[in-house]
């Protein structure tokens, strides 16, 4: 019995967990929801949601970016897009991926010509996760900018979203611990004939899925408006040297990746116990 079924929360911190060790970047468990690009805050403990405190492009921010040589007027410091990618796919260590058998599901109208398709085999015992987009774009700050926003004093105790994927259509998958395989497909102008709900239905994209165990959330529309994945960073931490000093940092080397505000995860998405041992006592 999964500790998930009653507290939803472990799941979303199972699968942050699972997706940041293999990606180094967040996944956002409810991406129609956008975190913007220039976000700075918090990951709740209890939850895994990101608290957004403000921007960096906000009227309140500009008197800090003046105070490193950023122009509020210019744009030298907003958000840039990279082009376009046919799809972003990613899966916990524990996971393999196989080719879809898509002669055992020709029913599905459909699946051969799918856009993305596979099975995913989880190893038995264990959670695994999986991570799918369609047609991906990235919104990310720009090495300049980074350098420079390095030296505000308020981002040494927040964390920075520095890049964003966004995407027409997403898919997340958690399993449980039964070790089944799930296959997934995005059809075009086709029915969902599995049990997966699919948010915003009215595009021409649709979700199928045979699962009928684990978790999962999709969603497809005509416009890139979900968020399902994320870079949080924050400055990285000088230290006095007394030996030869390494080559100067620029840019994003500035900056390291913000780890998950919470112990090693279970199978169950519960903290694993930490122990002290002194004098031969454990705490």
């Amino acid at each position: 019995m999964w500790s998930w079924l009653t507290h939803e929360s472990n799941a979303q911190r199972k699968f942050i967990e699972l997706i940041f060790d293999r990606t180094g970047k967040y996944p956002n468990w409810d991406p129609p929801s956008e975190i913007p690009v220039g976000s700075y805050g918090f990951i709740d403990k209890v939850t895994g949601n990101f608290f957004p405190k403000g921007s960096i492009y906000s009227s309140e921010f500009q008197p800090l970016l003046r105070s490193v040589g950023i122009d509020p007027d210019s744009d030298k410091h907003h958000p840039e897009d990279c082009p376009e990618e046919a799809e972003f796919t990613t899966w916990s260590t524990n996971v393999k991926r196989l080719e879809l058998n898509v002669e055992s599901y020709a029913g599905v109208p459909g699946i051969a010509t799918a856009s993305i398709k596979g099975t995913w085999q989880v190893k038995k015992g264990t959670t695994g996760a999986v991570l799918l987009m369609n047609k991906p774009r990235i919104k990310h700050i720009n090495q300049e900018a980074l350098g420079k926003l390095s030296h505000i004093e308020l981002l040494r105790s927040m964390h920075l979203v520095t890049k964003v994927f966004y995407c027409p259509a997403y898919s997340l998958y958690l399993s449980d611990k039964s070790g089944d395989n799930v296959s997934m497909a995005l059809l075009a102008s086709a029915p969902v004939v599995g049990p997966m709900v699919t948010v915003g239905a009215t595009s021409e994209m649709k979700w199928w899925s045979d699962t009928q165990a684990g978790l999962s959330r999709n969603g497809c529309k005509t416009e890139h408006c979900f968020t399902p994945l994320y870079e949080l960073r924050h400055p990285r931490y000088h230290r006095n040297r007394r030996a030869t000093p390494s080559p100067e940092r620029t840019g994003e080397q500035l900056w390291v990746a913000s780890p998950p505000p919470w112990a090693p995860l279970d199978e169950d998405g519960q903290e694993v116990p930490v122990y002290t041992y002194a004098r031969g006592y454990k705490f």
